[in-house]
């Protein structure tokens, strides 16, 4: 398995928050774009719920693994695996749909998620020769529709947007509908909607890991009757994000011990808002046990603020969702305990190979979270990561079977590609 994104540092993302973030690129025939602007024309074209605690080393790492950002921290066995069943579930053979182009429509090219989403694309495209066109909303509620519309006036064969709901993509979701362009959500889950087909995570698995390591990691640093949980989430940001809510205030409930203290990110204001609310919530609960958060670039802020008061003797436990290299490399550091995971790429490659299946067999499109299940392996299943399994430097670890080497073995038998 290859690297998806590139670390992003945590200056940057106050940066992306407040404007439009605009590169353009030609390499392996992709480009990106910002919201604002103007639209270019293109030619037409027709499960577990826990991870393995063990670190895995140098000498048992997957052989297609290399460096930047992220890598697979499997062994070289779960590697094989994962491309014999790949081959073995390879249709005939056909020749690969040609002339064909991926619209990306970020939630902010500062997320890793969307960053991951983006590069999957990228190397699919690359292996096919597919045009790949990138628009990055900059969380910007406004400009989100405006980059649907930049990218679906690029006609492209296949769209995927992260982590939002139909509604504010406008009326260019229609006219793909319309045109028959399938639509993929990928990242967190959206409102169900018959213009989009939803490989969104719904929220609730992901929480359950990091509440139970929480609650469990607090119990055993913190004393008291109560122990006091901060945290930041995003109700309004979609559906996995609300659920993500309702799972921990379930689970704050069950266990009885822990008094939530929850604050609603001000997206518009998010970096300092975390930092701001961070600090004060210390400030005024010396006692508290622990901060969890479902943003993923407020985790390393998050610690940022509980080292500069604790500091190499804190006792509150930070953990979020969503790992992002520099979060991994806080949790390596010791200012971070955790961080629950999926593998955010691979709903990219399972909607390319419906779409692949789709273009050169007339294949239906699998619909929902249950096309991950059609696979033979166990796709995208909720994992942590701790110290324990962080790996002890290089790209952020990632767990799981090997999905980029499946569909690479698969699409290699199947269009000889690659």
């Amino acid at each position: 398995m290859r690297r998806y994104t590139h670390g992003v540092p945590a200056a940057l993302v106050a940066a992306a928050l407040a404007a439009v973030v605009a590169g353009c690129g030609s390499s392996g025939g992709s480009s990106t774009t910002s919201a604002s602007a103007p639209a270019s024309t293109a030619p037409s074209t027709a499960a577990s719920t826990t991870a393995s605690t063990t670190a895995s080393t140098s000498a048992t790492a997957a052989p297609s693994a290399t460096a930047a950002g992220y890598r697979y921290a499997g062994t070289a066995a779960d590697t094989a695996r994962a491309r014999t069943m790949g081959a073995a579930a390879a249709g005939g053979t056909a020749t690969p749909p040609s002339g064909r182009s991926i619209g990306i429509i970020q939630l902010s090219g500062q997320s890793a998620t969307s960053i991951a989403v983006a590069d999957a694309a990228k190397q699919i495209g690359k292996t096919f020769g597919y045009k790949v066109n990138v628009c990055d909303p900059a969380f910007d509620a406004q400009k989100i529709p405006q980059c649907a519309t930049s990218i679906v006036a690029q006609n492209p064969s296949v769209v995927f947007s992260v982590s939002t709901n139909p509604g504010p993509l406008g009326s260019a979701i229609q006219q793909a509908h319309s045109r028959g362009i399938p639509w993929f959500n990928v990242g967190s889950a959206a409102t169900k909607s018959p213009l989009m087909n939803d490989y969104g995570i719904d929220g609730f698995a992901l929480a359950r890991v990091l509440d139970q390591y929480m609650f469990r990691a607090m119990a055993a640093r913190n004393t008291g009757s109560s122990l006091k949980l901060f945290a930041i989430t995003a109700p309004t940001v979609g559906v996995s994000s609300l659920n993500s809510e309702t799972q921990l205030r379930a689970d704050v409930r069950a266990a009885g011990n822990v008094t939530p203290i929850i604050h609603d990110l001000d997206l518009a204001n998010a970096t300092q808002d975390t930092l701001t609310t961070s600090r004060a919530t210390l400030e005024q609960n010396p006692d508290l046990a622990g901060m969890w958060t479902l943003c993923d670039f407020c985790v390393p802020l998050m610690a940022q603020a509980v080292s500069a008061r604790e500091g190499s003797n804190r006792h509150t436990i930070v953990a979020g969702m969503f790992s992002s290299p520099e979060t991994i490399a806080d949790i390596r550091r010791g200012t971070v305990d955790a961080v629950a995971d999926y593998a955010w790429a691979l709903p990219v490659w399972v909607g390319m190979d419906q779409v692949l299946q789709n273009w050169a067999r007339r294949t239906p499109i699998a619909q929902g979270s249950a096309a991950f299940g059609g696979y033979g392996l166990p796709f995208m299943q909720p994992y942590l990561i701790t110290r324990a399994n962080a790996l002890a430097s290089g790209p952020a670890p990632i767990y799981g079977p090997d999905y980029e080497s499946y569909f690479e073995a698969k699409w290699s038998k199947e269009f000889g590609v690659g």
